[in-house]
């Protein structure tokens, strides 16, 4: 049994010029894994809470690492649960989640280095610890950003993302055919925080005009060869699910993600029963309204108010607890969706996590930013390993 020998904790700067924190873990037999921590710009209110990186630094340093030392980096499951016992609050407010998660992280892939398996086998055999039936690890699809407005870009568009939802070389093609459309009708192309296109545009509807002008124009087929989808981010852009249910009807979308506020329980269940009635194919995604917790995830499972949810491993704090997460989401027929934050590194490991847990799809960003095609590139790597 391998044991950990060292865990150090260092500061760096995301894809914002921001601050987070990088983990490094190292075992007895040689191994050293390190790990980044991501962050987002609009977050729910129920996520775990982050503290300030300088003080992460010092929380991982001197007072997670005595008590991980000689620890087995292969039992994430232990690791995890004794961190969330230090911290011992609801919402990793003593600790940080920011600090917890890139321990828990680093601690993974050390154990995957340790049992000399990629990533993604180590993490599948972690969830087959929990799920009832055995998975076996696939690829997703990537959900790609295209257009961005909300908090995500300067312009006066109120929903955060408008998405393509396809193979990352067709994402290619529409990105780069999406800015030509948008050269031609004299807009601008200066870009989002997650690689999208940031037109200052008058109506949230005249992204999806020029997403499928130029989904038209490669030629693709709308729903055979792409599918569209939005991130509402309804915390921060207020609309009501009338309007929500107008576009769906006008527009060939398939994903709707955070359509309606966190505590709207209400009017998600409405909406969720509506959409039942139109019989097609669709995803109704709790972002904010889930955060990656097993507590909201149950209310909203027993209260049929949703189809999929979000995963983003900073929501929870450790990477166990999402896998609970995940386990709970495929019991119930949810479909999980891996996500990046707008605060992002060159890291990968979300990658390796989409493709562990038979993820459908990926959200990873536009199909060109660096810090954003590093995890789609992973996948690829996969496929070819697979």
């Amino acid at each position: 049994m391998a044991k950990i020998t060292n865990v150090e904790a260092y500061q760096i700067l995301d894809s914002r010029d921001k601050p987070t924190l990088e983990v490094k873990v190292s075992t007895d037999d040689g191994q050293i894994a390190s790990d980044s921590v991501p962050s987002g710009t609009s977050t729910g209110s129920f996520e775990s809470i982050v503290v300030e990186v300088p003080q992460a630094v010092n929380n991982v340093n001197n007072i997670i690492k005595p008590k991980i030392l000689g620890l087995d980096p292969t039992d994430q499951k232990k690791i995890d649960k004794l961190m969330i016992d230090l911290d011992d609050t609801e919402n990793k407010s003593k600790l940080g989640a920011n600090a917890i998660l890139g321990v828990s992280l680093a601690s993974a892939r050390a154990g995957s280095q340790v049992g000399k398996m990629p990533l993604y086998w180590h993490l599948n055999k972690l969830l087959n610890q929990i799920t009832s039936k055995e998975v076996e690890p696939s690829i997703p699809t990537p959900m790609m950003v295209m257009i961005e407005g909300g908090k995500h870009g300067e312009n006066n568009l109120c929903m955060q993302e408008f998405l393509v939802i396809s193979s990352l070389e067709n994402g290619k093609h529409i990105w780069q055919k999406v800015k030509e459309v948008l050269e031609r009708e004299g807009l601008e192309t200066t870009l989002g925080l997650e690689g999208g296109f940031t037109p200052k545009l008058k109506y949230d509807e005249d992204a999806l005009k020029y997403i499928v002008q130029a989904i038209k124009e490669l030629p693709l087929k709308i729903p055979e060869d792409v599918r569209l989808g939005l991130d509402v981010a309804a915390n921060n852009c207020q609309i009501n699910h009338a309007d929500i249910l107008a576009m769906f009807n006008r527009w060939p979308l398939y994903s709707l993600e955070d359509p309606l506020g966190e505590e709207d329980w209400d009017h998600w269940a409405q909406m969720k029963l509506e959409l039942d009635q139109k019989k097609r194919d669709y995803l109704l995604i709790g972002d904010d309204l889930f955060v990656t917790n097993k507590k909201r995830l149950e209310k909203g499972i027993n209260n049929y108010v949703a189809n999929g949810i979000i995963i983003k491993v900073n929501q929870t704090g450790t990477v166990w607890e999402t896998l609970e997460v995940v386990a709970l989401a495929m019991k119930a027929d949810y479909t999980h969706i891996f996500s990046h934050r707008s605060g992002e590194t060159m890291d990968t490991f979300i990658a390796d996590f989409a493709v562990a847990t038979a993820a459908k799809f990926i959200k990873s960003g536009a199909p060109l930013a660096s810090e954003r095609i590093v995890k789609y590139n992973r996948l690829e790597e996969i496929k070819q390993e697979l």
